[in-house]
């Protein structure tokens, strides 16, 4: 009898799980966090139905479904899906986060996030954005993305960067808003060099000096003020 009742009640789970449409996704709740006047929430919402309309919801790979959404839209950010038992999926999409905006020298102006990728074009009502000439050796275009090194140096808070240059395979010339200028070794470890450069610069505001030039390429920084 009690073995009976178990099959029975193990069928019935396989058919609502498996079979049934009551398990089936029908109602996809989609929003768009904090949104800017990059966001497309009618596209994207759009494609988070698309790809969860009618699928199981215990069956479906919701990262899986974040991760085309994140791929196919450069300006989302992430993703985040959870169920809602029996039929719904909540879907809440945030948008990167522009740091600067960066162009090469003439150029088009793109935003640029914390993961290195220049994801739109500068538009309308994106806010006040310092901007930053990059010279990388190659164009820039929408969708690429910059190494972490240029990351790193665009957030200097010693003093607000307004130009990155990669000078061959050996330097990077950084100019600040001062019109301070910063050389780079590519040959060192760049998170040692902007430790010195903290150092130095800490040194020199106390002694009330304004530094003009400092060289890190070498083992004893050579400072100019």
């Amino acid at each position: 009898m009690v073995a009976s009742c178990l099959l029975s009640l193990a069928a019935l789970i396989f058919y609502l799980v498996f079979q049934s449409n009551f398990f089936t996704i029908k109602v996809v709740n989609c929003s768009v966090k904090d949104k800017t006047s990059l966001a497309d929430e009618k596209r994207w919402c759009g494609e988070a139905e698309r790809l969860l309309l009618g699928q199981r919801i215990f069956r479906t790979h919701l990262d899986a479904v974040a991760d085309e959404i994140e791929h196919k839209f450069l300006p989302v950010g992430n993703v985040v899906i959870k169920r809602k038992y029996p039929q719904t999926v909540a879907v809440e999409i945030s948008e990167r986060k522009p740091l600067v905006k960066v162009a090469q020298p003439g150029g088009r102006e793109y935003l640029l996030d914390k993961e290195g990728v220049l994801y739109s074009e500068v538009v309308p009502g994106i806010g006040d954005l310092r901007l930053v000439t990059l010279e990388l050796g190659t164009d820039l275009g929408l969708g690429q993305k910059v190494g972490a090194e240029v990351v790193a140096l665009v957030l200097l808070e010693e003093s607000p960067v307004q130009a990155v240059k990669l000078v061959g395979q050996e330097m990077i010339e950084v100019r600040a808003g001062d019109g301070r200028v910063i050389f780079f070794s590519r040959q060192k470890n760049l998170t040692d060099q902007i430790r010195s450069l903290q150092t130095i610069m800490q040194k020199y505001r106390i002694e009330g000096k304004q530094l003009k030039s400092v060289d890190l390429r070498y083992d004893q920084p050579v400072v100019k003020y």
